[in-house]
């Protein structure tokens, strides 16, 4: 799935609010006040940035209110047609099962996505790629990872909290 540089600063925006130079050097690698978020290696001149901020203003995608950018209603049901959104909530079954995905480097985007729902969902990371929580999944989180296809990329194993050092 390619995804534009629109796209990306969609990306950013739907979970952060702010200034002109804030977004900058959040394109620049800048970690910020949202812990975990990841780097996004890209090298964009201010004026490719401010031209790109203005035509997603202009598409009703962002809106800019004072000084502070914003994602619109109409940016996030942009971003749902590229990323499925949840349309579950945190889990509250005892933790038994411990999701390992491996996913190219080529497909980051999908796999910050699914740390993203991970979270969501109540897990908790045990490294990178090795999430442990709550089980049965929502049926539409399996259906979203076939969808994306990552389903070839994950492995679910049951386990008990007990089981794990």
């Amino acid at each position: 799935m390619q995804v534009s540089f629109s796209d990306d600063l969609l990306t950013i925006m739907s979970g952060y609010s702010g200034g002109y130079r804030l977004i900058r050097a959040r394109l620049r690698g800048y970690r910020g006040p949202i812990s975990g978020q990841k780097k996004i290696h890209r090298t964009i001149s201010d004026d490719t940035l401010s031209v790109t901020l203005h035509r997603l203003k202009k598409k009703g995608l962002l809106q800019l209110d004072g000084k502070t950018w914003r994602i619109a209603r109409k940016g996030k049901e942009h971003l749902s047609k590229i990323f499925p959104r949840r349309s579950w909530d945190r889990l509250a079954g005892p933790k038994r099962v411990v999701i390992v995905f491996d996913i190219p480097e080529r497909a980051k985007k999908k796999r910050d996505w699914l740390r993203t729902e991970l979270r969501v969902l109540g897990f908790s990371m045990l490294q990178q790629s090795v999430w442990f929580g709550p089980a049965p999944l929502p049926r539409e989180f399996i259906e979203a990872l076939d969808l994306l296809g990552l389903a070839t990329h994950i492995r679910f194993f049951e386990a008990r909290e007990a089981d794990i050092v």
